[in-house]
């Protein structure tokens, strides 16, 4: 398949995609392959796997709730990184609810930017974190429009990896989810090369999963269904898996489940025509006073 530029409904399937796979594995969290296949068997439908768990069936976590963040400040800074305006926004979300998905690294993190201008001091090797490697996906995004260019998309997912962690593996996880959205939004396959660690792999791994993949769900169930960090690595399966179907090729009974999808469906559009006038693709005709 050649390379494209992606469509209004890639940029909705991508982050109802991320929404979705955070919050179908987010009650499975913990959990190893064989319990969640002895307990539910495949998990295509939101859950709740302890009546006194907190969270409903269909609630996200931080995961998405920072790539919102993202996309919020992007769109507001037509398309430009504010490290400074999107701390702010992580910040308010370390004193809320969201707090009790994050790791002890995140919140850490998220105040010490705050102390140097949005991101933490790059003096470091920060233990990396597949949940802050979702970052890549607005990154991704906003690439999957105009010229392609891996240099910039490597070095802005390191900026976005440094809102918490520093250090280049991080970086380069960051990188990887980006590239495979882009990609996989561009038509030309969700694949990227993996390094010798073991998250760059399941990253890799998920993204030839989806690759594989006949349908949106199949991709996001099989990686939800290996067990561990599900919330995360269902996010990123839905994110890329959304890339390539688009919002079109998701089922409905997904998306009207979500609790944020609402939310989602007025974000997209406004960051497509964000990073449409960033790749210089359309004029802005608004006066000028």
């Amino acid at each position: 398949m050649g390379e494209r530029s992606a469509s209004e409904d890639q940029f909705l399937g991508v982050l109802l995609g991320l929404a979705i796979g955070d919050a179908l594995g987010r009650p499975l969290r913990g959990l190893s392959a064989g319990e969640i296949a002895e307990r539910h068997g495949a998990v295509a439908e939101y859950i709740r796997t302890d009546p006194d768990a907190s969270g409903s069936p269909g609630e996200i976590t931080d995961k998405t709730e920072i790539c919102l963040c993202i996309v919020e400040s992007l769109t507001t800074n037509d398309g430009l990184i504010d490290p400074v305006n999107i701390n702010a926004r992580m910040t308010f979300l370390v004193r809320g609810p969201s707090r009790a998905y994050m790791s002890e690294a995140v919140i850490a993190g998220v105040e010490r930017a705050g102390d140097h201008e949005g991101q933490v001091l790059d003096d470091r090797e920060d233990v990396p974190e597949l949940a802050v490697a979702t970052r890549g996906v607005p990154i991704g995004l906003l690439h999957a429009l105009g010229a392609y260019d891996e240099a910039t998309i490597r070095r802005e997912a390191a900026t976005l990896a440094r809102l918490t962690h520093a250090g280049t593996m991080q970086a380069e996880l960051t990188a990887l989810v980006a590239l495979a959205v882009c990609n996989a939004a561009r038509g030309k396959g969700s694949r990227v090369e993996s390094g010798a660690d073991e998250l760059s792999a399941l990253i890799a791994d998920i993204a030839g999963l989806v690759e594989q993949a006949r349908h949106f769900e199949d991709a996001v169930v099989a990686t939800i269904g290996r067990g561990g960090e599900t919330d995360t690595s269902g996010a990123v399966a839905g994110a890329v898996a959304g890339a390539r179907f688009g919002a079109s090729g998701i089922p409905q009974g997904l998306i009207d489940g979500l609790d944020a999808r609402i939310y989602l469906s007025m974000a997209a559009p406004w960051f497509y025509r964000t990073a449409l006038r960033r790749a210089g693709t359309v004029i802005d005709l608004r006066a000028v006073e």
